[in-house]
């Protein structure tokens, strides 16, 4: 089931804050607008008419349409990384912890099309570094932590995280563009897992 994720961070802004549910208003409609024609392909001032926001006041909130967009790869992320470690707190091994936080992130993100264009564009290299950073850490974290509980039989190389990401983000690209699929998700973490040479006992 596709989760309707149109003005999700405007309407979960309290009403007082006007500045900031402007700023999130833009925010929204930037994420609509790149899942619908893409980051070269949507302009400012597409961005501002669909969140009935002046083009002068985008410029009180955002750099240019890179910057926008880093923003909003950060607030899904931020959603995604709190939604994951809630269920990454319930895993009870290392090997739980790894499993739990890609078929998580996978499955969250193939029900949510439109932040999954964002997340994916950001790959891409249009903007969002510092969300890539960012989940270069947190796997990294979690693979360190199952290499130490010797359920991981590697040594840490970062070409492995990356190779991880790429099954992550293939699998995601797959769900968005056909339907989303649990059996896609587990052909996934089983590729992920044999890269970590994992055998479960």
């Amino acid at each position: 089931m596709i989760v309707d994720t149109k003005n999700y961070f405007s309407q979960i802004t309290p009403a007082d804050s006007k500045r900031e549910k402007t700023h999130l208003k833009l925010v929204d409609a930037s994420i609509d607008l790149l899942y619908e024609k893409g980051f070269h392909n949507s302009s400012i001032k597409e961005i501002c008419e669909n969140s009935g926001v002046a083009n002068g006041t985008f410029y009180n909130h955002f750099i240019d349409k890179e910057d926008i967009y880093t923003q909003a790869s950060l607030y899904i992320s931020r959603t995604l990384a709190a939604y994951v470690n809630q269920k990454k707190a319930e895993a009870k091994t290392p090997a739980d912890v790894v499993v739990t936080a890609h078929m998580e992130y996978i499955n969250f993100l193939s029900v949510r099309p439109k932040w999954a264009a964002v997340i994916l564009q950001s790959r891409r290299g249009h903007y969002g570094n510092d969300v890539w950073s960012l989940n270069k850490r947190r796997i990294s974290a979690d693979v360190k932590r199952g290499i130490k509980a010797e359920v991981f039989s590697i040594k840490f190389d970062p070409f492995l995280i990356d190779q991880i990401m790429q099954i992550v983000l293939h699998s995601i690209e797959q769900q968005i563009t056909y339907a989303p699929s649990k059996t896609i998700t587990t052909k996934a973490s089983i590729a992920i897992m044999r890269l970590l040479k994992y055998e479960k006992s």
